[in-house]
């Protein structure tokens, strides 16, 4: 059964990531209102226009810092390749792993922790956990922690080891 399947899973927002993103903000604010007030000290009102300018670059750039909070996953399946990459905040993708089916390890609804492993998570809140193990060249023993959903499950079982 060869195909191709997609999904997007959405990282759930935890209290960190919403406190993390109320300090940039007021980090942000705070460090604009003291550059313009440093300008206008220092320099009078003649530079208040390059000190406005500074300031809402300060601004912008705890805008899009806050950004970096809003990551999703995609599971892209095919041919027996699972490929992981993280999306953030819409704009930019990254890799985080990609994993042969065939060649996994053990198949698992998702375990609290496994020792000795590197844990990969990539998980959204929409579906129950699933675990893959498998060996990565570059980290060793790794598991992959993730949400399918049904049609991405009826895909990706005929490859793998049975569920334990």
């Amino acid at each position: 059964m060869e195909g191709i399947r997609e999904q997007l899973v959405k990282k759930p927002e935890t209290q960190s990531d919403r406190i993390k993103t109320y300090a940039v903000l007021f980090g942000a604010l705070l460090l604009a209102i003291l550059i313009v007030m440093i300008v206008n000290i220092v320099f009078g009102a003649t530079m208040i226009l390059i000190g406005l300018l500074v300031a809402g670059g300060i601004l912008y750039g705890g805008y899009w810092l806050t950004g970096e909070f809003n990551v999703e996953y995609e599971y892209c399946f095919s041919g027996g390749e699972l490929t992981v990459d993280k999306i953030i905040n819409q704009k930019r993708r990254k890799g985080m792993c990609s994993v042969n089916l065939r060649s996994a390890e053990r198949f698992m609804k998702a375990p609290a922790s496994l020792p000795n492993v590197t844990e990969i998570n990539a998980c959204g809140t929409e579906f129950e956990k699933y675990a893959i193990e498998y060996s990565d060249p570059k980290y060793g023993r790794s598991v992959l922690v993730f949400t399918p959903d049904e049609k991405m499950l009826e895909m990706i079982k005929p490859y793998l080891p049975r569920i334990s």
